[in-house]
């Protein structure tokens, strides 16, 4: 008689029990490796500037084959909401072929944004999915390294005049994701108990990601890159002085300068640093005069997604955060924006020091990218948002060989955190 499914036989004919539901288990193993697998793709292509639709692609296969229902959060329904209203521009613009391809890039940071919450909900996870990331803008980093202790490059090395860059990729971009992965791996860094590899993978990636911002000489980036450096010691002894700083100048200076309040100070900062070869703001606030412009003819709507560019006398984005979102999407697609990325900060920032220090070194990490260059919705930060919005700062997610699983008892914010759970294996909650 053949043995009952679910059995299986044992040394000397002994029939042993198979434990239920182990197949099932499997099969959800293999799912969620496969998911994790593909959102290391996205991430990766995440540091590359033309790759938003491998990104979105492998960010919607991530969901589809982790095969667990989703548990939307208030974040994610904002994300959703942002992705849907992008898309939805393409009812009344000018260029429906123009516009489609840009809400495709909200898009694809959005879903990105969504895939990573719902699959790196362990700090292996995060760290194979944040790393992937960090690799793809280290790599970038190095090749510049390379170049500039070349032949040709070393003469000019320190001479502030001279860029460095990739070909076939736009420079800033480069710069701007290495200081994206600079602050996610000061973020990962605070996972505790982690291998000892991936601690020093994480340290050594720093100064090489450093040396590639140094290399590059775009403004924004060298001073985020500056202000990331004071706010991690600053913060380390006054986190929550730090923390209220930033949430209350970044904020305020994304919004008032583009419009015309601080400007001055703006030219005489961008005068000080750098070299005329390095460009100077003074084109950004034209572009911004005349961003503000069109934005009020459009104010709830906006024109749709990438239409500014094309109307414009330079043909270029506004190189504002605000203003990009704010004429692509109107103030109905910014509100959604912020919206988000505030649920996002202040659910970290207040469930501890560590997740203070975390939420203030994205915003004055991001601080000069977003006041002057065009960095909305490239996929970099999204990614980075939704790693963070993941870490597990409050408690050592990961256990101690032998050490019991204990329960979180952090309060569960008001911006959609989820509640408490029971930390094992390295499982965490958002």
């Amino acid at each position: 008689m053949s043995p009952r499914i679910g059995a299986g036989s044992a040394p000397g004919g002994a029939v042993a029990a198979t434990p239920a539901g182990s197949g099932q288990r499997g099969w959800r193993t293999t799912a969620t490796t496969l998911a994790v697998g593909l959102l290391c793709v996205a991430a990766y292509q995440a540091s590359s500037a033309n790759a938003w639709l491998i990104v979105l692609a492998a960010s919607a296969a991530a969901i589809l084959v982790s095969c667990r229902i989703p548990r939307p959060r208030l974040p994610d329904v904002l994300a959703v909401a942002v992705a849907a209203w992008a898309q939805l521009t393409v009812l009344w613009t000018s260029d429906v072929a123009q516009t489609r391809s840009v809400a495709l890039a909200y898009t694809s940071a959005c879903v990105l944004f969504l895939a990573v919450r719902h699959v790196a909900t362990t700090p292996g996870r995060l760290l194979a999915v944040g790393g992937s990331y960090i690799v793809g803008c280290a790599i970038a980093a190095w090749h510049l390294i390379i170049e500039a202790r070349g032949p040709g490059g070393r003469a000019s090395a320190m001479d502030m005049a001279v860029r460095f860059g990739i070909e076939g990729t736009n420079i800033n971009f480069t710069a701007y994701s290495s200081v994206t992965a600079f602050v996610l791996a000061l973020g990962l860094l605070k996972i505790r108990a982690q291998p000892r590899l991936v601690r020093i993978g994480l340290t050594v990636a720093l100064p090489v990601l450093a040396s590639g911002v140094f290399l590059n000489r775009t403004k924004g980036a060298l001073v985020a890159l500056l202000l990331v450096v004071v706010y991690a010691l600053l913060s380390e002894l006054i986190p929550r002085a730090m923390w209220v700083a930033a949430a209350a100048v970044v904020p305020t200076l994304l919004l008032t300068v583009p419009l015309g309040l601080g400007q001055s100070a703006l030219r005489w900062a961008d005068g000080t640093i750098g070299s005329a070869a390095t460009g100077d703001v003074l084109s950004r606030v034209e572009m911004w005069r005349y961003a503000s412009s069109y934005w009020w003819d459009a104010l709830w709507v906006g024109g749709g997604a990438g239409i500014f560019e094309l109307g414009n006398p330079l043909g270029i984005r506004p190189h504002n955060a605000v203003l990009a979102v704010a004429v692509d999407l109107g103030l109905v697609g910014l509100l959604g924006v912020a919206a988000l990325f505030a649920a996002v900060l202040a659910t970290r920032a207040a469930q501890c020091p560590v997740g203070l220090r975390i939420a203030g070194l994205f915003l004055v990490g991001g601080f000069p990218i977003w006041l002057t260059g065009v960095w909305e919705f490239e996929r970099g930060p999204w990614l980075a948002l939704a790693l963070l919005s993941m870490l597990p700062v409050q408690v050592a997610a990961r256990r101690m060989e032998g050490e019991p699983a204990r329960r979180v008892t952090r309060p569960p914010g008001r911006f959609g955190a989820r509640p408490p759970v029971p930390v094992a294996s390295g499982t965490v909650s958002n």
